[in-house]
């Protein structure tokens, strides 16, 4: 899928209902694209600004596009996983709790194997404190 930078022509419609992975239909039923797989955009911040709240979504290419937050489904936070399917009704953002979980925990997995290999090269002393 190739969405324009801050243009949108169709609506955005938040979905809050999930359908099973691989089940081949959106959540509201229609039937998805079977050749096109759902993009995945990270939500890479919300913040309030003087027109509203808005969502910086980073796109798989690494571009990032800012929405509405009401363009979004309810219960959105930083870092969440969004599944973005285009259908007969315009383009459908759906959250992946699943898959948002396991980049979370792959992401502290990686920060604790760093931290770990960043304190066996401090120089402590008896009480566990940073020689300076």
């Amino acid at each position: 899928m190739r969405y324009a930078v801050g243009v949108k022509t169709e609506p955005v419609r938040p979905e809050t209902e999930s359908a099973p992975e691989g089940s081949g239909t959106t959540p509201a039923g229609h039937a998805a694209t079977p050749d096109v797989p759902a993009e995945r955009w990270t939500v890479d911040g919300l913040e309030d600004t003087p027109r509203g709240p808005v969502a910086r979504l980073e796109l798989p290419d690494g571009r990032t596009v800012v929405r509405p937050l009401s363009d979004l489904p309810p219960g959105v936070r930083g870092g969440d996983l969004l599944a973005v399917t285009d259908g007969p009704d315009g383009v459908t953002l759906r959250l992946l709790p699943d898959e948002t979980a396991a980049r979370r925990r792959a992401a502290q997995t990686t920060l604790d194997t760093l931290n770990a290999a960043g304190r066996a090269d401090l120089p402590l002393n008896d009480d566990g404190d940073i020689t300076l």
